[in-house]
């Protein structure tokens, strides 16, 4: 047994870094004890509903469908996730092994939630990030914009000050949104 002892240094062939090795580590985690857990599959049957198929092509008139506890918005079933409530489970450094394994596998129905994926991403965002959902799905919106090369644009069609950098449109149309947010608007 090796105990204490650093593999990615003993097989840096296979992990060149400690963060690979965990990387792995979480991965492998995940794959079996959380997507095999069945509590959480046990929790997917008591919260699954049939739904409208929303595929307009599609052979059957229902599928199986969920509400996201996020947005309160119905989604098809492939299209969620189950969530921990209480998320943000890091596994960053060996210390952190069995804090994260006892979040995965030691949970109760209780402890889920069904979302949607983007409601989860932006949940993750907003746990990683000390924010609010309102905030992060805000910031999220914004890193979208700024990919897709339309901040300039953005800004010039609200007659926004556009700045020299890419950092500060950024800043100045997360504040224009957060703005709109805390007056009750939508663009």
């Amino acid at each position: 047994m090796i105990d204490d002892k650093k593999l990615w240094e003993i097989y840096p062939h296979i992990w060149a870094t400690e963060s690979a090795y965990m990387s792995w580590l979480r991965g492998g985690i995940r794959r079996y004890l959380w997507s095999k857990n069945p509590v959480k599959l046990e929790f997917i049957k008591q919260n699954r509903v049939k739904i409208p198929n929303p595929n307009p092509r599609g052979k059957v008139k229902e599928v199986w469908g969920g509400v996201c506890a996020l947005t309160g918005k119905t989604y098809p079933i492939g299209d969620m996730e189950v969530d921990h409530k209480e998320g943000n489970h890091s596994l960053k450094t060996l210390d952190d092994l069995v804090p994260f394994v006892k979040g995965i596998v030691m949970i109760t129905l209780d402890d889920l939630q069904l979302v949607s994926k983007e409601a989860h991403k932006i949940k993750s965002y907003a746990e990683k990030h000390n924010i609010s959902f309102e905030e992060a799905k805000i910031e999220k919106e914004v890193i979208e914009i700024i990919k897709q090369k339309k901040d300039k644009e953005y800004l010039q069609e609200r007659q926004l000050p556009v700045s020299s950098t890419q950092l500060a449109r950024r800043a100045t149309i997360v504040e224009h949104k957060l703005s709109l947010l805390n007056k009750g608007e939508t663009e």
